[in-house]
C-alpha cells in the first residue's frame, strides 16, 4: 500500500474514533440542539411510569393466545437501558419540558393466537396451505400499543374546526374534554386517548434549546389491533380511572 493511501486512511480512521469519542462524551452530539442528559432521578421515576402504564394495559385471554417474543424484543427499551451501567438516557424539549422520544415512550406488545390441535392432512408441504395458514395466524394476531406524550393528542382540523375522529367509518364514538375513544376498520381497530387534545400543531412540536424541568405525561394514546370480539373484550379490560391517575407530573 502506498504512503498517501496509508496516511489517508489513517486520518479517516482517527477521525472516525475522535467522531465516536465525542458521541460517547456527548449523547446529544447526533440527536438535536433540545436535546439533554437525563437525570437519575428523571430516569427513575420515568421508567416507574412506563412499569405502571405496562401493568395496566390488557392482556388477550392466555389460554388462546400466546406472547410474541419477536416484538417483545423491541419493547420497553428505556427500562432496559435505564438498568444498563453507564448508559446515558436523552430527552428533547416540548412546550411543556423535556420527555423522552421515540421508542423510549412507545410500548408494543403481541400476542399470537394458540395453534388447534388438528390432525394432519399431509398438506403442510403444500405452499398455497401454507400461505393461509401465515394469513390466518396473522388476521388472529393481537397487538397493544401504547404511547405517553408531553402534549395534547394532535387531531385533524377541518374548516378550521378542529376534527376528533377523521375516519368517516369510526363508530362507538366515546369523547369528552379529556378522554377519546372509537373503533374503526371494521371492530378491528380500537384508539383511546386519555388527556386533552389539540388542533394546534405547533403545541406539539420540539423546541429548539433544551427544557431544564421536566414535562408531566400530559397524554396517553392506546391501539389495539385484532380479532373484532378480541378488541372488544381488551377494551373491557381497560381500567381508565387507573390510566387517567398517570396524567400528570412525572418528577415530584
Amino acid at each position: 500500500m502506498n504512503k498517501p493511501m496509508t496516511a489517508g486512511l489513517f486520518a479517516l480512521c482517527a477521525l472516525l474514533a475522535l467522531g465516536s469519542l465525542a458521541s460517547a462524551q456527548n449523547p446529544c452530539a447526533e440527536i438535536g440542539s433540545d436535546c439533554r442528559v437525563m437525570t437519575a432521578s428523571e430516569v427513575q421515576a420515568f421508567k416507574a411510569r412506563v412499569l405502571s402504564v405496562r401493568a395496566l394495559l390488557p392482556v388477550p385471554d392466555p389460554a388462546r393466545y400466546v406472547h410474541n417474543g419477536a416484538i417483545e424484543a423491541s419493547t420497553m427499551p428505556f427500562v432496559a437501558e435505564a438498568g444498563i451501567p453507564g448508559a446515558v438516557p436523552t430527552c428533547r424539549a416540548w412546550p411543556a419540558g423535556s420527555f423522552p422520544e421515540y421508542p423510549y415512550n412507545t410500548l408494543l406488545f403481541g400476542y399470537d393466537g394458540k395453534a388447534k390441535d388438528e390432525k394432519t392432512t399431509g398438506d403442510e408441504k403444500d405452499p398455497l396451505a401454507a400461505t393461509k395458514a401465515m394469513m390466518s395466524a396473522f388476521e388472529n394476531r393481537v397487538e397493544v400499543g401504547v404511547e405517553l406524550r408531553p402534549h395534547p393528542f394532535l387531531v385533524d382540523v377541518e374548516d378550521g374546526k378542529p376534527l376528533d375522529v377523521s375516519d368517516p367509518e369510526a363508530v362507538d364514538v366515546e369523547k369528552s374534554a379529556a378522554f377519546l375513544s372509537w373503533t374503526g376498520n371494521d371492530g378491528t381497530n380500537l384508539h383511546m386517548i386519555f388527556g386533552p387534545r389539540t388542533g394546534k400543531e405547533e403545541e406539539t412540536l420540539i423546541r429548539e434549546k433544551p427544557a431544564l424541568a421536566f414535562a408531566p405525561v400530559v397524554s396517553i394514546e392506546i391501539e389495539i389491533t385484532g380479532p373484532k370480539d378480541e378488541v372488544a373484550a381488551l377494551k373491557k379490560k381497560i381500567d381508565r380511572k387507573s390510566f387517567e391517575a398517570l396524567l400528570g407530573p412525572v418528577v415530584k
